[in-house]
């Protein structure tokens, strides 16, 4: 199990968050900035990364990483959810 950050920009045309809402909506996840998202899975970011193809056009980006347990931010939403011992680093 990890936690996994994901982030993308999504460019016009199309512009579908929608699909890559629900995508990331099928995980535990924390959801506080606009497009940023932690999930906690046992996936790898390519597994995660591959998912997220088929819901963005050609042009979009996304980024996928992996995150450990130090971790540092101010004002952040998902901090209480980070250091919940229900996660899986």
């Amino acid at each position: 199990m990890a936690v996994i950050l994901v982030t993308y920009d999504l460019k016009a045309p199309g512009r579908n968050y929608q699909g890559v809402h629900d995508y990331l909506k099928t995980f535990t996840h924390c959801k506080k900035m606009e497009s940023v998202w932690l999930l906690d899975t046992a996936k790898t970011p390519a597994v995660i990364r591959d998912g997220l193809k088929s819901k963005i056009d050609a042009n979009d980006i996304t980024f996928v990483v992996k995150i450990t347990q130090s971790w540092a931010a101010s004002n952040f939403g998902c901090g209480d959810w980070l250091n919940d011992s229900a996660r899986n680093w």
